[in-house]
């Protein structure tokens, strides 16, 4: 191991701050530029759907290339080079099929990179602070999801700001995050003797990991779209374009600062202990999400939104890097990415029929139903082996 290993953790974040910015700069505006292309709901759902089920597919295939390649940078730069030609590209966009295959390829470059860049920070950094390192890289993630859309309306501000503008200049954050490149590292880890892995072995042979893969499949089937909160806030009277921007700043900022702190927790404490709060921790949210009336309890909630992103998003990256040996982790890594993102597609779909059914209260409680179903296989899975 380098003796400087926490070189690639600040690159790699540095890379998807920049990153993220030009992602949402583009991201919430494209909708309304489907709609004045005259696409239909039902074509902004098809892209989508498309975009994303490609990305959730295509992800355990990158990281099985990664880990038989032995190579990580490699995959790494060019998902975020196919991602970063993509997003200014919109500006040339002049039918809904433009932009599918845009977004196509947004999404191809996401599922690319995926994999090979966490399996690079797990090899890049020591086993005693991946926690932390993964919530600093995820913090910085969530930084430039606060600033890109300040840009994007600060864009639309100016005297001749319009929706393409905000595409053709989101290709100069998208460049910055191909500088940092020249710089990142491709680092070895040392040889583990008591978990050699085996050629071709997957890392579904491993029980531990099954257990995390299958319990988070299971929750994930309750984790819909962010839209059904924003939806929540509109009916509670937060629908002002305004209040759902503060309160979605509001969301990514704590997750700035929890990311990190729950990592270095997990790091002393274990991982275990924080993964079963999370799935409990986001059961509890949503049920109060279900019930809430107030304007301050939206805004109560939407910070609390941003502490599970801390309990959740960093830790769940280091727990399987504890699980998995450097040989198999872009692997893991895809395959959980790939399992989570398509069980994320019925996920809308139950919470949209249970709410236009029975309204949201029954729709964020089924969502909540499925976190303690998840949970459940968790306990049970962990039982025997303890939660150190």
């Amino acid at each position: 191991m380098s003796t400087k290993p926490s070189r690639n953790l600040w690159l790699l974040g540095w890379i998807s701050l920049f990153n993220e910015i030009a992602s949402q700069m583009v991201y919430p505006l494209i909708p309304k530029f489907l709609v004045s292309l005259g696409a239909a709901p039902s074509a902004i759902g098809l892209i989508e759907g498309i975009a994303e089920a490609t990305a959730a597919l295509f992800k355990s295939v990158s990281g099985r290339l990664s880990d038989r390649w032995g190579k990580r940078k490699a995959f790494v730069f060019a998902g975020y080079l196919l991602a970063g030609i993509a997003k200014p590209f919109l500006f040339f966009a002049t039918s809904w099929g433009h932009v599918l295959g845009l977004r196509f390829s947004d999404r191809m470059g996401k599922a690319i990179r995926g994999p090979a860049r966490d399996a690079l920070l797990a090899e890049s950094v020591r086993a005693e602070s991946q926690g932390k390192s993964f919530g600093i890289q995820r913090a910085m993630d969530r930084a430039g999801a606060i600033l890109g859309p300040l840009l994007a309306l600060g864009i639309l501000a100016l005297p001749q700001g319009n929706l393409r503008l905000v595409f053709l200049l989101s290709a100069i954050p998208a460049a910055l995050t191909l500088l940092f490149f020249p710089f990142l590292k491709e680092y070895k880890s040392l040889p583990q003797a008591d978990s050699a892995p085996i050629e071709g072995e997957s890392p579904l042979r491993s029980r531990p990991f099954r257990i995390f893969f299958f319990a988070n499949v299971l929750f994930a089937l309750g984790n819909s779209s962010n839209a059904f909160l924003i939806l929540k806030a509109d009916e509670v009277g937060l629908g002002d374009a305004p209040s759902l921007v503060l309160l979605w700043m509001l969301y990514n900022f704590v997750c700035v600062v929890a990311a990190p702190i729950f990592g270095s927790l997990s790091d002393r404490i274990g991982r275990k202990a924080i993964i079963g709060m999370s799935f409990l921790f986001y059961a509890a949210l949503y049920a109060a999400f279900a019930f809430a009336t107030a304007h301050w309890a939206m805004w109560l909630l939407f910070a609390a939104y941003g502490v599970y992103y801390g309990l959740s998003s960093g830790v769940f990256k280091a727990y399987i890097a504890d699980l998995v040996p450097a040989a198999q982790r872009a692997s893991a890594y895809g395959y959980f990415q790939t399992g989570v993102g398509l069980a994320l597609l019925p996920a809308s779909l139950i919470t949209g029929f249970a709410w236009e059914a029975a309204g949201s209260v029954a729709a964020l409680l089924v969502s909540a139903g499925f976190a303690l179903l998840g949970y459940g296989l968790w306990v049970w899975g962990n039982f025997d082996a303890g939660f150190r």
